[in-house]
């Protein structure tokens, strides 16, 4: 039979040499390969957090390949374009972010925790699509998130509006004040199970704190002295037992800020 655009395109170009590179395309492990016909290297359409993700020598940390696998992964035979596409739970689970959803042979990583897990069929089985997912409260995934590449926050000014209109900072919408007019206390009820944010959580985390701090290693860390999940995207004042504290963006909270660990007072 005929084969599908994209696969007919992928596989055909997988072998075709980067004349800037003199690399096979399907052997480029960075995004200029993919730069050669989609839009990007003007138009930046890998935009989001992850796209603009820095490893530790300042290179890109994520690249198109880190999600989709190499060239000839795409066009393969079988494939279902458009719908056999990388899912958030192949980097986000127990904790941690991955670098790479895919193993070297190109397939999905897969894990048991589905905490950011995308919705199961959809839009239709097996596949399971994040700009077809929902979650709290029923909103869109991409309506506190962002768009598929233009991921909060953006490296473009306009996609970012959004969520600095409704928070007042970049970022994923993460402050319950942004569409709840009275903010509600709650220890799991908030977007994948998180608790209440702000000062309204400072007064009443004591409570929950005593019923068992296990389920609080996923965002603030084995140790409780925080990890990226416990990082705060603005600087926070917050008034602690008579106190006042103030936080900087990307600091991780964790127990020891004002206790002396999760069991200290």
């Amino acid at each position: 039979g005929v084969k599908s655009l994209t696969a007919a395109l992928h596989s055909r170009h997988a072998s075709v040499t980067d004349p800037v590179s003199g690399l096979a395309l399907d052997s480029s492990s960075n995004r200029d390969s993919c730069y050669q016909c989609h839009p990007g290297s003007k138009t930046l359409c890998l935009r989001g957090v992850m796209g603009n993700a820095k490893a530790a020598d300042g290179s890109m940390a994520i690249q198109c390949q880190s999600c989709h696998g190499g060239m000839s992964n795409v066009g393969k035979a079988g494939r279902v374009g458009w719908l056999e596409e990388p899912n958030c739970q192949s980097c986000h689970h127990d904790g941690q972010r991955e670098v790479s959803g895919v193993d070297a042979s190109g397939n999905l990583k897969s894990w048991l925790d589905s905490t950011f897990a995308t919705n199961a069929n959809a839009p239709q089985a097996p596949f399971s699509l994040y700009r077809f997912s929902a979650g709290h409260g029923g909103l869109q995934c991409e309506a506190c998130h962002g768009a598929t590449h233009a991921e909060y926050p953006s490296s473009h000014v306009n996609d970012n509006i959004l969520s600095m209109d409704v928070q007042g900072h970049e970022g994923t919408i993460s402050e319950c004040s942004a569409c709840h007019k009275t903010v509600p206390t709650t220890v799991n009820g908030g977007p994948h199970g998180m608790h209440t944010v702000g000062q309204a959580w400072v007064s009443s985390h004591e409570s929950a704190a005593k019923n068992g701090t296990a389920a609080c290693a996923y965002c603030h860390g084995a140790d409780f002295r925080g990890a990226p999940l416990s990082a705060t995207k603005v600087t926070r004042t917050l008034s602690v037992e008579g106190a006042t504290k103030t936080f900087a963006p990307g600091h991780q909270f964790n127990c020891y800020d004002c206790h002396d660990g999760p069991s200290g007072d």
